[in-house]
């Protein structure tokens, strides 16, 4: 049964009854006597083109009013910028293993001694240094030299190489011109030097087996400036000087502290500094003890002297300490990170939990 008119309009789509009306009007009118059954058929497949066209039109109206998005992709050369996360394991070998320690640091100390070193220099041009004019130009050559050495572009080992060079020549000018022995003066010298570097080396590399054996080293190069101490305290009779003994028993015994585990810093780091300030006041106490009187002058000798002390042993300190890190970190980037703990205590002999009374 066929549908009225307006319902079968109604079925279509807006774009198939157009173009139904046009073709009816196009066609020619079937004659008066033939019937609905002569009519010629309609065929789907003749409409579907003209919806299909129809209706295409709008969407092709619509991509072309729409903006057209572009998809860039990065160049190769942004896509091998970017760096890969850092993984625990390397941040613990960094930890465990730098390979260059206090590189900032360093610069920074160079420039700190550089300064003192000017400051020295116009002292003794003052004549406020029992030296007097003398000792001047030396240290204004070794404060251009450690300001040159802070300021310029160059390798790791370089500077420390030459932190080292520097502060030899330092305490080499510094001995020449104390009026102390000159033996008990290099051994205070060597000591003040050895002892912090090591301690600082076990700090920043406290799982390197070597490290202790570099302490121990240093320990022995400080067994001179240990023994006349102890030796001060036993057979001397009890005066100023004996203050500065002392501290240097106490700083050297603090320094023990290195030998514990891996597991600790032991504080190294502190303990250095203790090192260089108590061989300093070793210093500056027994000169004291030795002025009959306290003229000015003689005050701000001694002072001085001891400012340079602690800052020549300290840079000389801190340059072999990046030595022995150039040369060493290497080998003490060999080591387990994953290493199963050692079975010297035996197996596990806790009772197992008693956890079945709760049920």
């Amino acid at each position: 049964m066929e549908k009225p008119c307006g319902e079968a309009n109604r079925d279509r789509p807006p774009a198939s009854r157009r173009a139904t009306a046009e073709r009816e009007k196009a066609a020619p009118a079937p004659p008066e006597g033939a019937t609905a059954d002569d009519a010629p058929a309609i065929r789907p497949a003749e409409e579907t083109p003209a919806a299909a066209s129809n209706s295409a039109a709008p969407a092709e109206r619509q991509l072309g009013a729409s903006p057209v998005i572009t998809i860039e992709e990065a160049p190769p050369s942004a896509r091998e910028r970017v760096t890969k996360p850092l993984l625990a394991s390397e941040a613990l070998m960094e930890d465990l293993a730098p390979m260059r320690p206090a590189q900032d640091a360093a610069r920074i100390w160079c420039a700190a001694v550089g300064v003192g070193f000017l400051l020295l220099g116009g002292l003794s041009l003052a004549g406020l240094r029992p030296e007097g004019v003398v000792a001047g130009p030396p240290a204004f050559v070794l404060g251009i030299v450690a300001l040159f050495t802070a300021l310029t572009s160059v390798s790791y080992r370089q500077r420390a190489v030459a932190m080292v060079v520097l502060g030899a020549i330092a305490t080499v000018i510094g001995l020449q011109s104390s009026g102390t022995a000159f033996g008990w003066g290099a051994a205070r010298a060597v000591a003040a030097i050895a002892l912090p570097a090591a301690l600082v080396f076990r700090s920043r590399y406290r799982a390197y087996s070597g490290a202790r054996w570099l302490l121990v080293a240093a320990f022995l190069v400080a067994l001179p400036s240990f023994g006349q101490a102890v030796a001060q305290l036993a057979l001397v009779d009890p005066h100023l000087g004996q203050l500065g003994a002392v501290m240097v028993i106490l700083a050297v015994l603090s320094s023990l502290t290195g030998f514990m585990g891996s597991e600790t810093t032991g504080a190294g780091t502190f303990l250095a500094v203790a090192v260089v300030l108590a061989f300093t006041a070793d210093l500056v106490v027994g000169r004291l003890a030795q002025l009959g009187a306290f003229s000015p002058g003689e005050l701000v000798g001694v002072l001085s002297a001891g400012v340079a002390f602690a800052a020549t042993s300290a840079l000389t300190s801190l340059g072999l300490f990046q030595i022995l890190a150039w040369r060493l970190a290497a080998d003490a980037r060999r080591i387990d990170l994953h290493s199963r703990p050692s079975d010297k205590d035996g197996p596990d002999r806790r009772p197992p939990s008693g956890g079945e009374w709760l049920t």
